[in-house]
């Protein structure tokens, strides 16, 4: 069961009190009788230090978090160990949007893939672009704090089987640290890629709902994938997703989820839980190298 919902209204804090925003015009003080604990963490968020930013550049682009501020907000994290004990319960994705997917693939596999993919159900009718709140939602999957955002990053084609062409890919994206290795942060990537290029680099700014140096909350509504209304274009729509993290930050396999979780993601997978003629197990992870398990325990075939 995915643990907490969150809408798309996003609460900001002003001197004076907390006021409840949608989009960008400003409602009216919420009264609300919050407990304590999340009233606490909303001013300490509210207290940090604003991000370093190009200012001639608008809506955060090319952000960076002050170094002082990123230490206060890692050591607020728990080891990476600890989700090997406790794991989130929270996808990244409502399971019910799911359309197949896969784990993972290490460098021991037939066919590695330096991450998981989840691919989105096509609804059956359009949906208008300038309605980002009815896109999927994309959840936090852990506290944490927002490290980078990626608005419009070109990758390179890819060949569409029905338009018979090969179509520009550019994503969006976003990093979220939620946790440390040997004193060093590990996020979670999140690639969000629509498989086509909308031709403005500021299209995918209303689908990104955070911002660089942000603290979320596990369950947190971060993103909306947006899905191409034409059904040749939007067929690979999907989410890349892995962990970056460690000195080196190298890439590793997301398995900080719950076995609940981890079951009903692999039912989801169809034909895409496959390496090469051998079908996968439910995991995260699959035929890692011992650099590619973020928990230390050296090489492994499922994680």
């Amino acid at each position: 069961m995915q643990t907490r919902r969150r809408s798309d209204q996003r609460i900001t804090i002003i001197a004076g009190g907390f006021y409840a925003a949608s989009g960008e015009s400003m409602c009216q003080p919420v009264i609300a009788p919050w407990p304590v604990a999340v009233v606490l963490w909303l001013l300490s968020a509210a207290a940090l230090p604003a991000v370093n930013a190009d200012p001639d550049k608008e809506d955060n682009r090319g952000a960076t978090i002050d170094p002082s501020l990123a230490r206060r907000l890692l050591a607020e994290l728990p080891d990476i160990q600890s989700f090997r004990a406790n794991p989130t319960d929270q996808f990244l994705v409502d399971f019910e949007q799911i359309r197949s997917g896969h784990p993972y693939l290490g460098k021991q596999s037939n066919t590695p893939h330096t991450g998981g993919h989840i691919h989105f159900v096509i609804p059956d009718e359009p949906i208008d672009s300038v309605r980002p709140e009815r896109f999927p939602a994309i959840y936090a999957m852990a506290d944490g704090y927002v490290s980078r955002v990626d608005y419009s990053f070109r990758l390179r084609e890819v060949f569409n089987q029905q338009l018979q062409r090969s179509v520009a890919n550019t994503r969006y994206g976003i990093d979220l640290v939620f946790a440390t290795l040997e004193g060093h942060p590990v996020s979670m990537h999140y690639s969000i890629e629509p498989f086509t290029d909308p031709g403005d680099n500021r299209f995918y700014d209303k689908f990104v709902l955070v911002r660089v140096g942000q603290k979320v909350r596990k369950g947190d509504l971060i993103a909306r994938m947006y899905i191409h209304p034409d059904r040749r274009m939007s067929g690979g729509t999907h989410i890349h997703f892995n962990l970056i993290g460690g000195k080196d930050h190298r890439f590793m396999a997301p398995a900080i989820f719950s076995r609940n979780v981890t079951d009903r993601f692999h039912e989801r997978w169809r034909d895409f839980g496959r390496d090469g003629d051998e079908r996968i197990p439910a995991c995260m992870g699959y035929r890692l190298s011992a650099e590619e398990n973020p928990f230390g325990t050296g090489a492994v075939r499922t994680l």
